[in-house]
């Protein structure tokens, strides 16, 4: 399977990068990235972990969970369950491991015999593109998303909502107490010819909606992936904002 990958980092207005991509084989942690690579792989990794802002060593969180990601996942059962136990296994290193408090959020898919299956923690996103428009193929694991799943407040409203920032499930020592594998959403879906996602951390999606998004990907994905990266450098960030763009020929 041939692969286009794309991806794109910056630090915003933070003193440093406490997100971490992961996509094929290459680990980014910079203050500013933009790559595109071609790959023929017969199975793709990719993810963005978004280390808590306001938590100790969210930089050192995030790294630590694409670094496993990155070891494990061609050992792994190419299924729910065995995603499930990975990401379960990462866990228990990252409570012995990591310092007290840190914690990530992490958003990914691997792509392998004709399916694909998309996992997340916490609100980092994963999105299938296509002509129609973009779908969210990932869950958030935040606070206002359990207000919207509970039909306390609209979809639409979401965004703007002053807490929307408040992460309740993720990977690390942040989250012992409460961490349960079932917690984990996973998505699985045949893989579409000429499928194409787009995996971000929230600094991306907190600026710009899914028909922006859509709008300025739209025709050439992969190459306007550029475009992206370009008008989201000129806009007032307010987080640190990383994207991975995978596209199967």
């Amino acid at each position: 399977m041939k692969y286009t990958v794309f991806s794109g980092m910056l630090i915003g207005p933070r003193n440093s990068q406490e997100d971490c991509i992961a996509a094929g084989e290459t680990i980014c942690q910079a203050d500013g990235l933009m790559s595109q690579k071609n790959m023929d792989a017969d199975q793709i990794l990719a993810c963005v972990c978004d280390g808590l802002g306001g938590h100790a060593h969210g930089d050192t969180a995030s790294r630590f969970v694409c670094e496993q990601l990155n070891s494990r996942f061609l050992q792994t059962a190419f299924n729910p369950p065995g995603i499930r136990n990975m990401l379960s296994e990462i866990q228990q290193l990252a409570q012995r491991h990591l310092p007290e408090n840190s914690g990530t959020t992490v958003a990914g898919l691997v792509i392998q015999g004709g399916r694909t299956i998309v996992f997340n923690a916490g609100d980092s996103r994963v999105y299938r593109i296509s002509p129609s428009g973009m779908v969210r193929l990932s869950h958030d694991h935040s606070l206002v998303q359990g207000l919207v799943d509970n039909a306390f407040i609209h979809q639409d409203t979401a965004s703007a909502h002053p807490l929307k920032n408040i992460v309740e499930f993720g990977i690390g020592p942040l989250f012992a107490l409460d961490w349960n594998p079932s917690q984990i959403h996973i998505h699985e879906e045949p893989l579409l010819e000429s499928a194409c996602y787009l995996i971000c951390s929230d600094g991306l999606n907190d600026m710009m909606t899914d028909q922006e998004l859509h709008h300025l990907l739209m025709t050439d994905i992969c190459d306007n992936g550029k475009k992206l990266f370009t008008a989201v450098k000129k806009m007032a960030l307010t987080d640190n904002t990383s994207f991975v763009i995978v596209k199967t020929h």
